[in-house]
């Protein structure tokens, strides 16, 4: 695999596998181009092959399809249609089968179409652990028609995490009237706050498949923002946006004497502005900071108005940092 052209500078984000700032592509099926993906590869931390094609394809190729994508480091996962259509079918069993044999890593969950009991979510999962696989949830319907309610979504983003899905996946559709987009393919800030708020954008992958959408996502939460929807030939735009090297994307991580105080002081608000919300524990734990100088550095913040300290929901004794 090619190496990175920031090899040496400055510019590399963490390499994989990545917890944080993934990007999750889609396979159209087209003729692979093996000189694009080589210079890409590095930046792609999962392929997306879709609907019913696992079904479809010729096995053979598929397979060698997969291989390719192993040999260049780069995970592959199903699709959400087709967990819905094999339940729907009642050919659950068979088909999660099929995905183990041909090499997929990971198996999408989704009830973007039809909703799917939860004793039944419960019988794939555990029947994705047996074949050695790991699984994904994601959340949303994909009509623009029918608009999701954010209560609805909270539950369940919630029910996912209960299942143990490392991250949730909020549906995208087409970028157009779905989950946190409006019907001309702008953020809907409400509702996004009002998820993010609740479990923090580390938990959270967004479809974003309008360039616009991943640079308002990149300037809100920073380069570490986790996207899917992406198509092949946008990764290398996208890793430029992540690392501020367009135009768009300059101001993506503030310089540091816009910041006020000490080092740390600065090196914190920076990781708050990358993830938040956040809290102490996870602060120590992602800076290396000793808490009594992290305590400081937050005291330091709060008092000159750049965060703010907001209660954890799930533990009003806690507390949670974000920027203003």
């Amino acid at each position: 695999m090619a190496q990175s052209a920031s090899s040496g500078l400055s510019l590399e984000r963490e390499g994989k596998p990545r917890d944080k700032g993934v990007t999750y592509t889609n396979d159209r099926l087209n003729v692979l181009n093996k000189d694009l993906l080589e210079h890409a590869a590095e930046y792609i931390d999962y392929v997306k092959i879709g609907l019913s094609y696992p079904l479809l394809l010729d096995r053979s190729k598929l397979i060698e399809r997969i291989r390719y994508y192993h040999d260049v480091g780069i995970k592959v996962q199903s699709g959400g249609t087709l967990v819905q259509v094999a339940y729907k079918k009642r050919m659950l069993a068979q088909v999660l089968d099929r995905l183990h044999s041909l090499g997929f890593d990971t198996v999408e969950i989704s009830e973007s179409a039809i909703d799917i009991p939860k004793e039944t979510k419960e019988e794939i999962v555990n029947t994705i652990g047996r074949l050695s696989m790991d699984y994904i949830f994601e959340v949303g319907k994909n009509d623009p028609g029918h608009a999701v309610p954010v209560p609805f979504m909270i539950s369940k983003i919630e029910e996912a995490l209960e299942f143990k899905s490392s991250k949730v996946i909020i549906e995208g559709g087409r970028g157009r009237g779905v989950g946190i987009y409006d019907e001309q393919g702008g953020i809907v800030w409400d509702t996004l706050n009002d998820i993010v708020g609740r479990f923090g954008p580390p938990k959270l992958i967004f479809e974003a498949p309008l360039e616009t959408q991943r640079t308002a996502l990149i300037l809100e939460f920073g380069p570490n923002v986790n996207l899917a929807g992406v198509s092949v030939d946008e990764v290398l735009p996208l890793e430029m946006q992540r690392l501020g090297l367009t135009i768009e994307t300059l101001g993506v991580s503030p310089p540091v004497q816009n910041v006020q105080g000490s080092p740390a002081a600065k090196f914190v608000y920076h990781l708050i502005k990358a993830e938040h919300p956040i809290d102490q524990p996870t602060l120590i734990q992602r800076s290396g900071l000793p808490k009594r100088t992290l305590q400081a550095a937050l005291s330091s913040l709060v008092e000159s108005g750049l965060i703010r300290e907001v209660s954890d929901m799930s533990d009003l004794r806690r507390h949670k940092y974000t920027p203003r």
